[in-house]
C-alpha cells in the first residue's frame, strides 16, 4: 500500500460515515418500497460495495499514482475492476437467492448492478482525489516550512559568523592592555633598560601574533597560542616587578593541534586585568592541559579586585568569547564560570 495515501482520519470516522450512509439508503428503500430485505443480504452486499470502494482508492488508484500509469491504463483497470465486481455480485445473488438465468440477469439486473458499481467507484475516486490533494498540500506546506527553517538557520549562521568575526576583531587589539604596557615601558625605560628591551620584544611578538593571518579554517597552531601565553605571563611579571602570586601549569603536546586565535590569551588576560595577584596565601591559578584525545582543558582561578565598574568590561570579553566558541565549536565545548563575590573561577573544555 502506498504510504502517501493512508487513512486521513481515524478509523472510527470511516465507520461512522458508512453507518450514516447505509442508514440513509436502507431508510430510503424502506420508505419507498414499504419493506426491507434480510439483514444478511444487506451485510453481504454492503461489504462487497465497501470493498470495491477501498480497493479502487487504496489499491488501483494509489498503485497507478505510484507507477505513474497513463490515464488510458487507469480506465482499462477500472473497467476490469467493474467486471470482477459484476461477477462477484452475480455469484452473491446466486448464493443469497435463486439466481436467474444469465439472459434474465443481463436483461433485468446487469444495468442496476453496473450502475451501483460505477457509483461506488465514483465515490472512491472522489475520495482518493480529495485525500491526494490534502496530502499534496501538506507536503507542499512541509517543504515550504523546511525551506523557511533552512533560511532562518542560514541567517542565524551568517549572523553568528558576523558576530564572531566582530568579536575576533575586537580582541585583536586590546587598548587597555596595550596602552598600560606602553606606559610602563615609557616610565621604566631609563631605569631598567634590559627589562624594557625585553618588554618591547615580548610586546612585539604578541602584537604580531594578534595580527597574524589565519588559515581558511580560521584557526592557528595551538603551540603558537601557548607560546604567546608564556610571553604574556612573562611580560606581566616584569610589568609588576615579579611580585605576582600566580601558579601556572601548562602541559600537553600542542604542536599538532589548531585553535581559533586569541581565545586562551583573552581568558588569561582576564586574570591580570581583574585579579588580585598579591595574596601569597591564595595565589591565582592557571592550568592548561591537552590530553591525547585532543580535549583541551583551560582552568583559571583568582581573587577579585574590588572594582565593580570593571565587571561590565569583563562581561563583554566573555560574551565575545562565547560567540566565537559557539560558532567554531558548536556542541564541542563546555564553559563553566563561577563568579563569586571575592573570587572568579573559569573552566573551559574544548574538543579540538
Amino acid at each position: 500500500m502506498n504510504r502517501s495515501l493512508q487513512f486521513s482520519s481515524p478509523i472510527y470516522k470511516h465507520i461512522l460515515g458508512w453507518a450514516i450512509f447505509i442508514t440513509y439508503e436502507v431508510t430510503f428503500v424502506r420508505l419507498s418500497v414499504g419493506h426491507s430485505g434480510p439483514l444478511l443480504n444487506y451485510f453481504c452486499y454492503y461489504t462487497l460495495n465497501i470493498a470495491l470502494f477501498y480497493f479502487n482508492a487504496y489499491a488501483l488508484l494509489a498503485s497507478a499514482q505510484r507507477r505513474r500509469l497513463p490515464y488510458l491504463a487507469i480506465i482499462l483497470l477500472m473497467l476490469l475492476e467493474l467486471l470482477v465486481y459484476l461477477v462477484l455480485k452475480y455469484l452473491m445473488d446466486g448464493w443469497l437467492a435463486s439466481a436467474p438465468d444469465p439472459l434474465s440477469y443481463i436483461r433485468n439486473l446487469l444495468v442496476p448492478n453496473l450502475y451501483r458499481g460505477i457509483l461506488f467507484v465514483g465515490y472512491s475516486t472522489l475520495y482518493w482525489s480529495v485525500i491526494s490533494a490534502i496530502i499534496y498540500q501538506r507536503k507542499a506546506y512541509e517543504t515550504e516550512r523546511a525551506r523557511l527553517v533552512t533560511l532562518k538557520e542560514k541567517a542565524e549562521l551568517e549572523k553568528n559568523l558576523a558576530e564572531s568575526v566582530n568579536a575576533y576583531l575586537q580582541q585583536q587589539i586590546n587598548p587597555h592592555f596595550l596602552f598600560n604596557t606602553l606606559t610602563f615601558i615609557h616610565n621604566t625605560y631609563y631605569k631598567y633598560s634590559r627589562e624594557a628591551s625585553r618588554c618591547v620584544m615580548l610586546l612585539s611578538d604578541i602584537t604580531r601574533f594578534s595580527f597574524e593571518d589565519v588559515g581558511s579554517k580560521g584557526k592557528t597552531l595551538l603551540a603558537k597560542e601557548i607560546e604567546q601565553i608564556y610571553n604574556f605571563i612573562e611580560l606581566n611579571k616584569i610589568r609588576f616587578d615579579h611580585e605576582l602570586c600566580l601558579r601556572v601549569e601548562i602541559k600537553g603536546e600542542f604542536e599538532k593541534q589548531e585553535i581559533i586565535p586569541l581565545i586562551l590569551i583573552t581568558l588569561t588576560e582576564n586574570i591580570f586585568k581583574y585579579g588580585y595577584l598579591k595574596n601569597k596565601s591564595a595565589p591565582a591559578r592557571l592550568s592548561i592541559d591537552l590530553n591525547e584525545a585532543g580535549e583541551l582543558h583551560f582552568e583559571s582561578w583568582n581573587l577579585k579586585k574590588h572594582e565593580p565598574a570593571n565587571r561590565r568590561i569583563r562581561a563583554i570579553g566573555i560574551r565575545n568569547t562565547i560567540k566565537r566558541l559557539e560558532y567554531s565549536y558548536p556542541d564541542r565545548y563546555i564553559l563553566d564560570i563561577r563568579n563569586e563575590p571575592d573570587s572568579y573561577q573559569l573552566n573551559l573544555k574544548i574538543c579540538l
